[in-house]
């Protein structure tokens, strides 16, 4: 019994590992966004109304263009930042997509 338990918590801790060191780092992207996206455009580009972005999945593939156009050379873990700070910061849009 005791064993059963052992590996199920084990098992458990893995998991909850592996899932923390997926997150994306906001603050990282934060800082990349500051090196790399202000010399295109300033943070009103987030807030102006007529916006085209609508959703988390629209971020991902906005931050993914800009990253192309302006040959940025974000990998994939840093698009997963940056799209990480600018939903926190500006769109709010729901985690899941």
């Amino acid at each position: 019994m005791k064993r059963h338990i052992i590996i199920a918590a084990s098992g458990a801790l893995l998991l909850l590992t592996g899932l923390s060191a997926g997150a994306a780092d906001t603050a990282k992207g934060k800082a990349l966004v500051g090196e790399r996206c202000t010399g295109c455009h300033d943070d009103r580009i987030y807030t102006r109304p007529n916006r085209i972005v609508h959703s988390l999945r629209d971020l991902h593939g906005r931050v993914k263009f800009c990253d192309s156009a302006a040959n940025a050379g974000f990998s994939d873990g840093d698009i997963d930042d940056v799209v990480s700070f600018l939903n926190h910061t500006y769109y709010k849009f729901p985690d899941a997509q």
